[in-house]
């Protein structure tokens, strides 16, 4: 028969495990609504520069307050997100962009303490990541026609990312700042 001490140990842990699923699902649902809403910016590509920021925002702050795991759960899904609200992104570069989105996730959570060490950090981890597998990893498979990736690497997929993750990073301080005292 288990005490009442038992009792309220096991609900309080039920009670953080809900708190957990639910902060990672608002934050993944705020990410789609992001990329969804991002399709009536009327600036064609350069509606990357509006979406971008605020779904990084999203994946730094998951990490900043949920965890490392809330974090990448949501950087894995937002591109294929990203690809069911009718993004550009081409299907093979997913993973990568997914692999980036973790690393910037990584890169935060590792520099918690120091957060714009872990953007700066995160931001650039990113950027070569998705860069690096239009260079090398997509030709090499054949993942891509050589000429789209290249197209892609100085597009959408080159340097915007590091900027897009840099203000993404400058949005979500604040917020982490201000909210991981509440949370």
């Amino acid at each position: 028969m288990k005490t009442i001490k038992q009792q309220k140990r096991k609900e309080i842990k039920m009670n953080d495990k809900l708190k957990y699923l639910t902060r990672t699902a608002m934050l993944l649902a705020l990410t789609v609504i992001f990329q969804f809403i991002g399709r009536f910016i009327p600036l064609g590509p350069n509606s990357n520069f509006i979406v971008g920021p605020l779904v990084n925002a999203c994946l730094i702050i998951s990490a900043g307050l949920v965890g490392l795991f809330s974090g990448t759960v949501i950087s894995v899904l937002a591109p294929y997100g990203a690809i069911l609200t009718g993004a550009t992104l081409p299907l093979p570069l997913a993973p990568f962009v997914a692999l980036g989105n973790f690393v910037l996730v990584l890169a935060f959570y590792i520099f918690r303490k120091k957060k714009v060490a872990g953007i700066i950090a995160g931001s650039i981890a990113k950027f070569a990541v998705i860069y690096g597998s239009l260079l090398y990893i997509i030709p090499f498979f054949k993942l891509l026609p050589q000429n789209k990736a290249m197209a892609l690497a100085g597009a959408a997929f080159g340097w915007p990312q590091l900027v897009t993750a840099l203000i993404g990073g400058i949005i979500a301080i604040p917020v982490v700042h201000r909210l991981e005292k509440h949370v």
